[in-house]
């Protein structure tokens, strides 16, 4: 953080936690993460999530050690729209069908990890393919390696391998080497 940006964020704070304290929801989430201490972070995340504050219970929901209570809060927040909350909340479900149903309607939402996560889950191999190209042009590494992994046309595989390379991810460094 330059010295510009950490004097913005000190100024901002007390006018944050002003706004906080007069009931602003918007502000009592902006202000949970300007706190340095977590326990103050999560009360701040509770009060905006119990309000209402979609993006809140989102992320109060990921720091909820209650299984039960934070399921409950992605699900709520993922019905609201909330992108985010959509692929969390599919990541915590059991049953799964609607595990499915919600990274589908979140990679079709643009959510990058969401894209790859459904991709692997597809049954037919055209959809697979689609969802994870989809993820790797928008820069999934692990989706550009599997990708490269999967292709049958070698200038393909090696762009995909290439590409995840580049990025560091050493498997695919790996791989390309015994593609050469």
């Amino acid at each position: 953080m330059s010295k510009r940006q950490h004097e913005d964020r000190r100024s901002r704070k007390p006018w944050l936690r002003e706004a906080a304290e007069s009931g602003n929801v918007a502000a009592k989430y902006h202000y949970a993460w300007e706190c340095e201490n977590p326990d103050e972070r999560r009360q701040w995340l509770r009060q905006a999530a119990e309000e209402g504050y979609i993006p809140a219970m989102c992320d109060y929901g990921l720091e909820c050690a209650d299984r039960d209570e934070r399921k409950r809060l992605l699900r709520e927040a993922a019905h609201e729209g909330h992108v985010p909350a959509m692929y969390r909340y599919a990541l915590e479900c059991d049953d799964q069908i609607i595990r499915k149903r919600w990274l589908k309607q979140a990679a079709e939402n643009g959510h990058l990890e969401a894209m790859h996560e459904f991709g692997r889950e597809c049954d037919d191999p055209k959809d697979t393919e689609r969802w994870l190209r989809e993820a790797a042009e928008e820069g999934h590494v692990q989706a550009m390696y599997e990708l490269g992994l999967d292709s049958n046309d070698p200038e393909e595989k090696k762009r995909w391998l290439s590409e995840a390379a580049h990025y560091g991810l050493e498997s695919a460094r790996q791989a390309l080497a015994q593609f050469k």
